[in-house]
């Protein structure tokens, strides 16, 4: 457990670069959502920064899936949440944002419940996937989505990226959940998963969950980069992330009959507690800038 631990906490110092990066690359006078599909494509494509952030996101997201095909998924995805750490000092140092104390609470808090989890004695306890569970799931959270982009988009909220920030967690914990059913789909067809043999990465693109997953994934995209293009990522990011990884752990106890010890259900309670106090918490103010 102690190599794992290392490698998903070094990714998740590079989910807390990449955020940091593309939230810098974002960072315009031009609201992104006034751009028509054309000018948005070459906005990104000519944005060295945001194109850096997202390169580091998608080799974070490979070591994971490599990961998360041999231990619980309610073991690895809490670990990441030490990705808040890196987020607020290179907030701090990169973004010249400050910290509420509010803030400062419930990051700690979500920390203390990811430490919990880190040092469980039973990393590995999952069975076969539930994909009768899974599809119901699937159908609330489409739901949930859609009903949080409509609010934000039609009453013109003034911190409207904090329902994209929910819309976001919740995707891509649908995706994590399908990346873990579809390395137990390859697992039971070639017995093992690696993202370095070309079997398991055939069967991983063809079973049908990839297309579920896929399609998640492209929601989840889009609302991040919404979320990062307003407000802080101090604020954003802990709340997006912080409410994929519950719902991932959720998944593994429901989907995939993962054990749940009294040491893990603490942990859970302790992270839902963080998420709560970093939502009700005052928006963090930007530095200002003395200009000679």
């Amino acid at each position: 457990m102690t190599s794992y631990s290392l490698i998903v906490l070094f990714c998740a110092f590079l989910y807390g670069l990449s955020a940091v990066l593309c939230k810098r690359g974002l960072q315009s006078e031009i609201d992104i959502r006034s751009l028509t599909p054309a000018k948005l494509l070459v906005f990104l494509l000519t944005n060295r920064i945001w194109i850096l952030g997202v390169c580091l996101s998608f080799v974070t997201n490979f070591a994971i899936i490599e990961i998360q095909s041999l231990i619980d998924i309610s073991v690895v995805y809490p670990i990441l949440n030490f990705s808040y750490v890196f987020v607020i000092l290179l907030g701090w140092t990169y973004l010249d944002e400050k910290l509420s104390r509010w803030q400062a609470l419930g990051i700690f808090t979500v920390i203390i419940g990811t430490v919990l989890i880190i040092f469980i004695e039973q990393p590995i306890t999952g069975s076969d996937t539930r994909f009768d569970r899974l599809l119901a799931f699937n159908a609330v959270s489409l739901l949930v989505i859609v009903g949080l982009v409509v609010t934000a988009y039609r009453q013109k909220v003034k911190n409207y990226e904090i329902y994209y920030a929910i819309s976001t967690g919740i995707a891509l914990g649908n995706v994590e959940t399908y990346i873990k059913a579809n390395t137990n789909i390859v697992i039971s067809e070639i017995g093992e998963f690696s993202i370095f043999s070309v079997d398991s990465l055939y069967y991983f693109v063809s079973a049908w969950p990839f297309a579920v997953l896929m399609s998640f994934g492209v929601i989840g995209w889009l609302c991040m980069q919404i979320t990062y293009s307003h407000g802080n990522v101090s604020v954003s990011v802990p709340v997006f992330a912080v409410l994929q990884s519950c719902i991932t752990i959720s998944c593994g106890y429901f989907i995939f009959d993962e054990y749940f010890s009294l040491q893990k259900v603490v942990a859970i309670w302790t992270i839902l507690t963080g998420i709560l106090i970093l939502v009700l918490s005052p928006p963090m103010v930007e530095a200002e800038t003395n200009v000679a």
